[in-house]
């Protein structure tokens, strides 16, 4: 869907746009000469190539030499020679054919609808007076807007995430840049119309130098945001152990100093699988994040199996890592891995609804982050782990009398409030102390483990199981009455039950009985709930002869 949207557009884009440069210079002519109009161009694709670019934005003040041959020569001309320009500095500087011919387009449309609108409300073209400004600001503020709505639009259909902060900055200065530019433009068209075109040139020397400066100047500014978010991913690694948080925030630092349309980290499981923990794309592209990666598989598997960085700049002619996954939905990725102290934990993956839209530069910053990144990652995955350990009963696995509690009444708490019951079944295994006394207690840590475990594989994931004590379990199952909570406790029941469990002394049949009650129903509070259910246990079952389910009866 989103790659046939952004084909209409562009197909749409490229017809209107050259179709309306081709009409109107057959039907109002080329006023300009070949050698200046040559002179000029090679003076354009200079000041281009000198820009600076903000996320999808290029910025540059090649608009003054637009400016000064529309006041000379008029609105084809000049939409010619812009267009012209563009297509040049993209095609075979920036290595974007396709981009070369869009950005065409739009200048065609921008410089046409301006220049006739200039036109149309009484501007002059040959000679400037001071009353012809206010036309001059309404050809430049027109061009702004076309430009900026079909460049939104564009982007749009790419489906490339539009960073607000950047693309507010981005227009502002460039709004603000014409403050310098249209005085510039207009001195330079006089020049021009009173001295020739010596003149003209030895005043556009000065232009090319000054782009030179702006671009040296973003370069440190840039440079200057990379320490910045290096500095940020330090404060992470000393501030944030939650590892959803983590991911979440260097996502955010990579997002600053790269431009992306989608980003993902991928970490490694207990089995070396890559599992897509963390990923910002929009919804149309959400089909290229593969859940899990296997071990040397597509891009992202092999960057992690073989620990080095790689660009590609097209994803659907690089035959080396075919993932089609990702060339579905992307032209170009980044896929940086992500070192631990034990070798490689995972890996950060960018990507591009352009070809050839990363280079060297952001393969430095993001294994720059990544190295950061690794820590951060770290150190919240050891607070995991110490924090799961102390959660977690070390024999069985599951959540211990502590986690319980706390849960328990969280459970109470919120289903008072959203008005919806929470259940609660207390599990003990009939006639655990004989296996004790007859095969030892190594024998009942088997047991009790793999009672654990079946208990697990009945109950839902947000269910919660726990080891209340001894061999006795509980199950916290939120939004479920008593009566749905026995179907439940009668499936864990019969699944252990069922077949008898191996042990070093053999196999071992087990039982357990059940007691249910629910919140608020049958209960008042947590105390109330773990009471009345224990009362079911053993009233309605150890004294009916286990191995059965009872339902607190009020």
């Amino acid at each position: 869907m989103l790659k046939k949207r952004e084909t209409l557009f562009d197909f749409v884009l490229i017809a209107v746009g050259f179709s309306l440069l081709i009409y109107t210079c057959f039907k109002y002519g080329i006023k300009i000469d070949i050698k200046l109009f040559s002179i000029l161009l090679l003076v354009m694709v200079t000041l281009d190539n000198l820009g600076i670019k903000y996320t999808d934005i290029k910025l540059s003040i090649s608009p003054v030499i637009t400016i000064a041959s529309f006041l000379i020569y008029g609105t084809e001309s000049s939409a010619l020679l812009a267009t012209t320009s563009t297509m040049i500095e993209t095609i075979f500087f920036r290595k974007k054919v396709k981009n070369g011919f869009l950005n065409g387009a739009m200048f065609s449309i921008t410089y046409i609808v301006a220049g006739h609108l200039y036109e149309s409300l009484g501007g002059k073209i040959g000679r400037f007076s001071i009353g012809q400004l206010i036309y001059v600001v309404i050809y430049v503020l027109t061009s702004f807007v076309i430009n900026y709505f079909i460049l939104y639009y564009a982007l749009k259909a790419q489906g490339k995430i539009l960073f607000k902060k950047y693309w507010t900055e981005s227009s502002i200065l460039e709004l603000a840049s014409y403050f310098i530019m249209v005085p510039v433009g207009i001195f330079l068209a006089n020049m021009y119309m009173k001295f020739g075109t010596v003149i003209f040139i030895y005043h556009v020397i000065p232009l090319i130098l000054l782009s030179f400066f702006i671009k040296a100047f973003r370069d440190l500014y840039k440079a200057n945001q990379r320490l910045n978010a290096l500095y940020e991913m330090v404060k992470i690694i000393n501030s944030k152990l939650d590892l959803d948080k983590t991911l979440e925030a260097i996502l955010y630092e990579t997002e600053k100093v790269v431009t992306v349309s989608g980003i993902a980290i991928y970490l490694k499981d207990d089995n070396g699988f890559l599992i897509n923990e963390k990923t910002k794309c929009r919804e149309e592209s959400i089909g290229a994040f593969k859940d899990v990666y296997m071990n040397n598989e597509g891009i992202i598997g092999k960057v992690v199996s073989e620990g080095k960085s790689v660009i590609i700049g097209n994803l659907k002619a690089d035959k080396r890592y075919l993932d089609k996954n990702i060339s579905n939905y992307y032209d170009s990725v980044i896929v940086v891995p992500i070192k631990g102290a034990e070798g490689i934990i995972g890996c950060i993956s960018a990507f591009q609804n352009e070809i050839n839209a990363f280079d060297e530069d952001s393969l430095k910053i993001m294994e720059a982050l990544s190295e950061q990144s690794s820590i951060a990652i770290m150190n919240a995955k050891r607070y995991f782990e110490i924090s799961k350990r102390s959660i977690t009963d070390p024999l069985t696995k599951t959540y211990n009398r502590r986690f319980f509690d706390q849960i328990l009444h969280d459970s109470i708490a919120k289903s008072s409030i959203e008005k919806t019951p929470v259940s609660l079944i207390m599990l003990d295994v009939d006639r655990f102390k004989q296996i004790n006394d007859t095969y030892g207690h190594m024998v009942g840590d088997t047991v009790l483990r793999e009672i654990a475990s079946r208990i697990k594989s009945c109950v839902r994931n947000n269910d919660i199981v726990a080891r209340y004590g001894g061999e006795e379990f509980s199950v916290i199952l939120p939004n479920l009455t008593a009566e749905q909570a026995c179907v439940i406790a009668e499936r864990i029941r019969y699944e252990v039950s069922s077949k008898p469990i191996k042990t070093d002394a053999g196999d071992i049949n087990i039982t357990v009985s059940a007691g249910v009650a629910d919140f608020p129903n049958k209960a008042e509070s947590a105390e109330k709930l773990i009471s009345h259910a224990d009362r079911a246990l053993y009233a309605g079952c150890k004294t009916k002869g286990r191995d059965r389910v009872a339902v607190y009866e009020i």
